[in-house]
């Protein structure tokens, strides 16, 4: 009887969150404390530098094997606009005010504009009961500049003799802000088109 009750249980679980896009994206979720121990305890800058190249292939990773394994689902697209707005959050801050591979202005106008769509997304999901997640093509382009970013300000520090991490380093993130900012503008035309809609 137990065993047919956990059989339901988990079919039901993987029937809303597939299990390998889902596991894919936990990697995210688990590289947030791995990183902060790697900084603050071990100072393994190589290490660092492969824990976000990992965290950040698993962000395409886990949209590609949903749409290959057609285990596409809204609660699994939830799960990773979380996990990249947790991961990249807390990777920029860290990156920046404990390492200094990233300008602190820089890495605080990225890291509030991830933080802030988490938190307008979140209330706005908790007003009407149900989870949403809109991603726009602005949205896209700050979330892969800023992985881009990440990887590189790790590679720089990771990997001293390697000139190309140094010389990504600016371009990368004027790119990551002006994607920012692009994203907000993104959102801000959406939430004009509903508003639009709602009050016609």
């Amino acid at each position: 009887m137990l065993k047919l009750e956990i059989r339901r249980i988990t079919g039901e679980i993987s029937r809303r969150l597939p299990l390998v896009p889902a596991l894919i994206t936990w990697v995210r979720l688990l590289g947030v404390p791995v990183i902060l121990l790697v900084i603050y305890r071990f100072h393994n800058m190589k290490l660092l530098f492969w824990i976000i190249l990992i965290c950040s292939i698993s962000d395409y990773l886990d949209g590609w094997a949903a749409r290959r394994l057609k285990q596409s689902s809204y609660p699994g697209k939830v799960m990773d606009f979380i996990a990249d707005k947790l991961f990249l959050s807390v990777a920029l801050i860290s990156l920046s005010y404990s390492l200094g591979a990233i300008d602190t202005v820089s890495a605080s106008i990225l890291a509030g504009y991830h933080l802030l769509m988490l938190l307008v997304l979140s209330v706005i999901s908790w007003s009407i009961l149900v989870p949403v997640v809109t991603i726009t093509t602005g949205e896209r382009l700050a979330v892969l500049f800023s992985y881009l970013l990440l990887i590189v300000s790790s590679g720089k520090m990771a990997f001293l003799d390697k000139q190309i991490f140094i010389s990504l380093h600016w371009p990368l993130t004027v790119i990551a802000i002006l994607s920012a900012l692009a994203g907000l503008l993104s959102y801000i035309r959406l939430l004009k088109r509903i508003l639009s809609r709602i009050l016609e």
